[in-house]
Parts: structure tokens; C-alpha cells; sequence
């Protein structure tokens, strides 16, 4: 059962993984698009609405990515807990604290 647990959880997260990616691109798409469609708008080559839509669309692309994200962070939560973690916020906040540079360790 423990098995099956982690290879649904690790299956989970490289689905999930493969999905950010994706959608990470969708971004980078938009985003030039919504970057070319503002002088195209301002020369009167393209309505207003065209430009709203470019804007939408981006938008809509930057909150899945956001999402698509968030599952693939959820996913690897579930994997360390398939695979027998925990997670200690304690330990992760000193650990974090180590980690920052221009801290002092004392």
C-alpha cells in the first residue's frame, strides 16, 4: 500500500510538473502578445478590444500558472508524506533563517 501511495504521488506531482511547464510558457506567450498588441493599438492597427483581449488572456494565463503551481506544491507535500516525511515548521524556519544571506548565525 505504501508503495502505491508513492508512485501515485510521485505519478501526481510529474503530471503536475509537466502541467507548470506548460502553462509557464502559455505565460510567456501572452505576455509578448499583450507587449505587441500596445503600439499596435496606439498606430490604430488593431481595435481596443483586441488589446483588452490580449490583456485578458494573459491574465487568465499568469492565475493558471499560479494555480498549476500550487497543485504541484500541494503534490509534493503528498509525496514527502507518501515517502514517510513530515514537515516540522520549526526546523524549516531555522533552516530558512541559515539559509538567508546578511543574517547573523549566532
Amino acid at each position: 500500500m505504501a508503495f502505491r501511495d508513492v508512485e501515485d504521488q510521485l505519478s501526481a506531482w510529474s503530471l503536475l510538473s509537466d502541467q507548470a511547464k506548460a502553462q509557464a510558457q502559455a505565460v510567456e506567450w501572452s505576455a509578448r502578445a499583450t507587449v505587441q498588441s500596445n503600439p499596435r493599438y496606439r498606430n490604430d492597427y488593431v481595435s481596443q478590444l483586441e488589446l483588452l483581449d490580449a490583456r485578458r488572456s494573459d491574465l487568465a494565463n499568469q492565475r493558471q500558472a499560479v494555480q498549476a503551481r500550487s497543485a504541484q506544491y500541494q503534490a509534493t507535500v503528498g509525496l514527502i508524506r507518501a515517502l514517510g516525511g513530515g514537515w516540522d515548521a520549526a526546523a524549516a524556519r531555522a533552516t530558512a533563517t541559515q539559509l538567508t544571506p546578511g543574517t547573523t548565525h549566532g
